[in-house]
């Protein structure tokens, strides 16, 4: 009786233990260097200009995944080594969704990053899926803290000035909505970008965990 009450509560826990693995199984694996926003964020509209000169809206982010990060083309290390990996990476996570995936590279810092500077520093990077555009303050401000992103500079900037922003890169998804945010490595002594090898890694997990 006793032997008999021990294999049936073995036998349970087997079932249990099987099933607890089974469902952690299932589960998709945490990315790395990403947050996925429990649910998509909506963005209120915006008005900036694109490097040609053209508007962009929210109209614009519809029916394509965009990785976007703010900088300005003085910035002496963060923006070029950033644009560079994502640049550099765009055909393989391009591959990795259905829809086309561009990269926005926004300026917050209109004062000197005209239509024509962006044009010119965004064409050095040879790759016709990014995108600079910029807007006066009263659109980037807004904007950018709707991305979850932050940058500062002095009102009285002149001159050869440095501009203080975020390094994290948002993934916003075809409909429009904030999805994601890949982190920067931070190292001491080392510039805060992203790590092209682990934003490939984590990419297709932060779609799994979007269910795409």
């Amino acid at each position: 009786m006793f032997r008999n009450l021990t294999y049936l509560l073995l036998a349970i826990a087997a079932v249990v233990a099987g099933s607890l693995s089974y469902k952690l199984w299932q589960q998709p694996a945490e990315p790395k260097s990403a947050l996925v926003y429990p649910q998509a964020r909506n963005l209120q509209e915006f008005q900036l200009v694109d490097q040609h000169g053209q508007p962009a809206g929210r109209e614009q982010l519809y029916q394509q995944w965009t990785l976007a990060f703010v900088g300005y083309t003085y910035c002496p290390d963060i923006c070029p080594l950033t644009l560079a990996k994502l640049a550099g990476v765009q055909p393989e996570l391009a591959a990795m969704v259905k829809e086309p995936l561009k990269v926005w590279f926004i300026s917050v810092d209109p004062q000197r990053d005209s239509v024509e500077q962006l044009n010119n520093y965004v064409n050095y990077f040879q790759q016709p899926a990014v995108l600079g555009l910029t807007a006066g303050h009263d659109q980037l401000f807004p904007f950018v803290r709707q991305l979850g992103l932050m940058y500062a500079l002095n009102s009285n900037a002149e001159g050869n000035y440095l501009v203080d922003h975020s390094a994290s890169v948002v993934l916003i998804n075809p409909q429009g909505q904030l999805v994601a945010m890949f982190k920067p490595e931070m190292a001491i002594g080392q510039v805060p970008v992203i790590d092209t090898e682990q934003l490939l890694a984590d990419f297709p997990l932060v779609l799994a965990k979007l269910g795409y």
